[in-house]
């Protein structure tokens, strides 16, 4: 099933994601809001969302590491993704 993630504030915006299980794991991890109203946030975050939607399928995990230049998003999208596991019963 898909489970909503807690909206979480990454300073420059916020951040929620919707996770996809299937069989008792992370099969998908799709990002419904991200800081996107500055032309460094549409920069940043093309670059450190995917790196931390691959990390946490690949680790099962929301306990993600830090994307360098991204930490608040990189926080906020743990945060997030961690309510969505706890949704799942996860």
């Amino acid at each position: 099933g898909t489970f909503v993630g807690s909206v979480e504030n990454a300073y420059y915006g916020l951040v929620q994601v919707e996770a996809g299980f299937a069989q008792g794991k992370l099969v998908s991890v799709r990002v419904l809001r991200y800081p996107s109203d500055r032309r460094t946030s549409i920069y940043i975050n093309s670059r450190a969302l995917p790196a931390l939607r691959r990390e946490a399928i690949a680790a099962q995990s929301a306990h993600v590491d830090i994307v360098s230049g991204a930490t608040l998003t990189s926080r906020a999208f743990a945060r997030s993704l961690d309510a969505a596991f706890n949704r799942a019963g996860a």
